[in-house]
């Protein structure tokens, strides 16, 4: 069984922690099925609002994927914006070259030179492989990975669509 690592001041998460539906989303920003996942937790989070928090910790598949782990490095070094850039990478996974995050760090208003400074960072680069090795030391190995409450969740039945996605956080928070 997989077990989710514990949360951290080091989580990226929209929302209040103390919501009564916490999911935290293992992603990698150039996979098709996180990317099909995105919309349907954006409207998730819409129809929930302030009862559901949503913790995103990036696991770059970077050796299928060969722009995840460089995606990755810019959503953190987005630092106060992770979440305008986390919402951008995902909306432009064909569109995620070099050149391309700096055009997008641009568009959310961040510092080009700060951005720069940080992108390349020895930090954010350890920040990123303590991430992926905490991940694969719980049996983590593939995107997108869910965790609600606390619990393992996996695609069986189609779990990720918003048909039943929804019904599931509603009898969660009858049960709150």
């Amino acid at each position: 069984m997989i077990s989710m690592p514990p949360l951290s001041p080091a989580d990226f998460v929209r929302g209040a922690l103390d919501a009564p539906v916490v999911l935290v989303h293992y992603g990698d920003f150039e996979c098709p099925y996180s990317g099909a996942l995105h919309p349907v937790l954006r409207q998730l989070e819409t129809h929930l609002g302030d009862q559901i928090a949503v913790v995103f910790r990036p696991f770059p598949l970077f050796d299928i994927h060969p722009h995840a782990l460089q995606a990755a490095l810019a959503a953190k070094a987005a630092a106060d914006k992770f979440w305008a850039m986390h919402d951008i990478l995902f909306e432009n996974q064909d569109k995620l070259s070099d050149g391309d995050l700096r055009d997008y760090a641009q568009q959310i208003g961040l510092d080009a030179a700060k951005f720069r400074a940080d992108f390349a960072s020895p930090d954010t680069r350890e920040a990123m492989e303590n991430s992926i090795k905490s991940a694969k030391n719980v049996g983590i190995h593939g995107t997108p990975t869910l965790f609600i409450n606390g619990q393992f969740h996996d695609n069986r039945e189609g779990l990720w669509q918003m048909k039943r996605l929804l019904p599931l956080f509603e009898k969660i928070l009858q049960n709150a």
